[in-house]
């Protein structure tokens, strides 16, 4: 997918995001930013590995090595099906569209159609309204640059160590708040083992209001919906 391809481009770039300072704009400085903070939280990050032996922080060291593993085990995915911003949406609609009618189904589309937001699906059962709703956000939904963001470039080996460090952090960090704020969709990607991958879309999600711990109206995910593809 589009999406993951960008994702893997970034994540092969191995370079600093701002590459000539000297004709450095507001993005750039942005990123710039970024890029430091993802070191900042990697060399934290990697502090409390050098305290695994002490009984303070024993704990935290065993998350973190938890943690490492399950980001591991997303990028894996990532780099075979090239499938995971496709699979977030899908689980996130299936969840919501769980249990609801064809009545209910055919408002939510009723909802859309008044945006001039049209969904693909043939019938109007659940599995392929699911699909049809999720590539349509797909081909609406402008993420390239948050997800750049979110990824990021590096600079030299140890840098580069820091770096790859501080995106496994934002990565636990935005799971964590998914935890929190929606805990019935971390579930749903807890166990296809994509909760570490949630960090991708996160600033997305939020801005179109998804993460919310309850189970949306058909006027209020028809809403989220042409958020996400920009359109509301």
């Amino acid at each position: 997918m589009y999406h993951s391809d960008a994702v893997i481009r970034q994540l092969q770039a191995q370079r600093i995001l701002a590459e000539k300072l000297d004709n450095a704009v507001a993005g750039v400085i942005d990123a710039v930013s970024d890029q430091v903070s993802k070191i900042n939280k990697g060399a934290t990050r990697l502090s409390f590995y050098a305290s695994c032996f002490t009984d303070e922080y024993y704990d935290v060291c065993k998350k973190q090595a938890i943690e490492d593993n399950r980001f591991l085990m997303g990028m894996v995915q990532l780099v075979k099906d090239r499938r995971i911003v496709f699979e977030l949406l899908k689980i996130y609609i299936e969840y919501q569209l769980e249990n609801r009618s064809t009545r209910q189904i055919a408002e939510i589309k009723s909802q859309l159609m008044r945006l001039n937001i049209h969904i693909a699906a043939s019938t109007l059962t659940s599995n392929a309204f699911v699909v049809g709703a999720t590539m349509a956000v797909i081909a609406g939904m402008n993420i390239r640059f948050s997800v750049a963001k979110s990824i990021g470039g590096h600079l030299g080996d140890a840098v580069g160590v820091l770096s790859i460090y501080g995106i496994v952090q934002n990565a636990a960090e935005s799971a964590k708040r998914l935890q929190v704020m929606h805990p019935a969709y971390y579930q749903a990607l807890y166990i296809r083992r994509l909760e570490m991958m949630y960090f991708l879309i996160e600033d997305e999600f939020i801005r179109a209001g998804a993460i919310t711990n309850k189970r949306l109206s058909e006027y209020e995910l028809a809403q989220v919906l042409a958020k996400l593809m920009g359109r509301a």
